[in-house]
This record gives structure tokens, C-alpha cells and sequence, in this order.
């Protein structure tokens, strides 16, 4: 039962830091009046602390896992907007769902060639760190 406790407050922590992160964007945000949004900052903030190592993955795994778990709690207040407006969706609902299905496949689409991107940078820096520039083996992969 201990160990249930430590869980929770082990992942209530790491939510706390990742809505410390996100307040300082907000802070961000408000001082430099930039047109972003405070939560993408915030994701800035956390990519920066873990590619500078000032964090570790560790310090917010379990909290960003239990976001993501819990994620389709976040979506209640859109089918609750889409009950508010029936008659909006009745008579616009298939132009809707256009819009929604198409932005659904670009975001898709374009995550995929983010994520394969980056794991080809991945494999060329680690191919190259490994063998050192000017090695014949790390100019194949170009």
C-alpha cells in the first residue's frame, strides 16, 4: 500500500514540474507578447532542460505517461460543445468532418516524416560520432 502512495506522489510531482514548465512559457508568452501558444513554449522548455541535460527523461516519464493515458478525458468538453451546437453540426456537419478528417491525415502525415527524419538524424550523428568525420564509412550514408 506504501508503494501505491509513492507512485502517486511520484507522478503528481512530475505533472507539478510539467505545469511549472508550461506557467514559465505562459510567462514567456506575456513578456515577449510572442503570438505562440503558452503550452508550446512550455514543450520548448522541456525539449531544451532534456537536450541540455539540466532534467532528466526520468523526472517526468511517469507524469507525461499519465497524461497521455488519461488523454481522451480531455476530449469530453468537445462532444459536449458538439451536443451545444446540434443544429450547427446538423446543417454543416459533413464540411465539419471534412475539415477534421483532412487536418487529422495532414497532422498524421506530417508527424511521420518528423519522426522518420529525426530517427534518420539519429542514425547519421550516431554513425558519424561513432567512426568520426572523414571516415569513408560515415560519407556512405549521405
Amino acid at each position: 500500500m506504501n508503494s501505491h502512495y509513492s507512485v502517486l506522489a511520484k507522478i503528481s510531482l512530475q505533472i507539478g514540474l510539467l505545469i511549472m514548465l508550461w506557467w514559465i512559457g505562459s510567462l514567456i508568452q506575456k513578456l515577449f507578447q510572442l503570438p505562440i501558444s503558452a503550452g508550446v513554449i512550455g514543450l520548448f522548455l522541456v525539449l531544451l532542460g532534456l537536450l541540455s541535460g539540466t532534467f532528466k527523461l526520468n523526472w517526468i516519464k511517469s507524469g507525461s505517461d499519465f497524461i497521455l493515458s488519461e488523454l481522451v478525458l480531455f476530449f469530453v468538453p468537445c462532444v459536449v460543445g458538439l451536443m451545444k451546437y446540434k443544429v450547427l453540426f446538423l446543417s454543416e456537419g459533413l464540411q465539419l468532418i471534412t475539415a477534421v478528417v483532412l487536418g487529422t491525415v495532414c497532422v498524421m502525415l506530417a508527424t511521420v516524416y518528423t519522426v522518420h527524419l529525426c530517427f534518420k538524424l539519429e542514425q547519421w550523428l550516431q554513425h558519424t560520432f561513432r567512426f568520426g568525420k572523414g571516415n569513408s564509412k560515415s560519407e556512405s550514408l549521405s
